[in-house]
């Protein structure tokens, strides 16, 4: 049990700290709306993000935070419920992919529940003048965690629904 707890407990404290500090350094680095090149169409540029995903519903901060509690809540209550039902058991990489969905949600959850407003930075020009929705580390946590973890159980789904049983 011990062990099995280590790892998705230090995936979730490595992606808070990480987003975290990133942000501390963005907050004390640069002023709101400054801008700093950092590669190509990669820029660092500090929003205060009051809204949820992509920015949407800017100054509405109340419903994104309480979002994030009840995703975090339903996240040990969804994998009862599979394991209890369906004899879920996420394997090394789905449990690191829940690990970073939570700890990119805590993340998160920290700046809106402590600044109001959730610290953004990650600035991508796709074409010349049209920018990427900026994003922190946290956010790429989520969305990098769910990616994977969807493809991981659907194609885990796929080769047990797949499978006959014949060798």
């Amino acid at each position: 049990m011990r062990r099995s707890f280590f790892l998705p407990a230090a995936v979730i404290a490595s992606a808070i700290i990480l987003d975290q500090l990133s942000k501390a350094w963005i907050r004390a680095t640069l002023d709101l709306g400054e801008s700093i090149t950092v590669l190509g169409p990669l820029s660092l540029t500090r929003v205060a993000n009051t809204g949820s995903v992509f920015g949407l519903g800017q100054g509405h901060i109340i419903i994104p935070t309480i979002g994030s509690i009840i995703v975090l809540a339903l996240i040990p209550i969804a994998l009862q419920y599979a394991s209890s039902h369906y004899a879920y058991v996420p394997d090394k990489v789905e449990t690191i992919c829940i690990a970073l969905v939570t700890g990119g949600a805590i993340g998160n959850l920290i700046d809106r529940i402590w600044l109001s407003s959730v610290t953004d930075f990650i600035d991508i020009e796709i074409a010349r003048g049209i920018h990427w929705p900026m994003f922190n580390i946290a956010d790429s946590c989520v969305v990098a965690g769910t990616i994977v973890l969807v493809y991981s159980i659907l194609t885990r789904g796929a080769s047990v629904a797949g499978d006959t049983g014949d060798e």
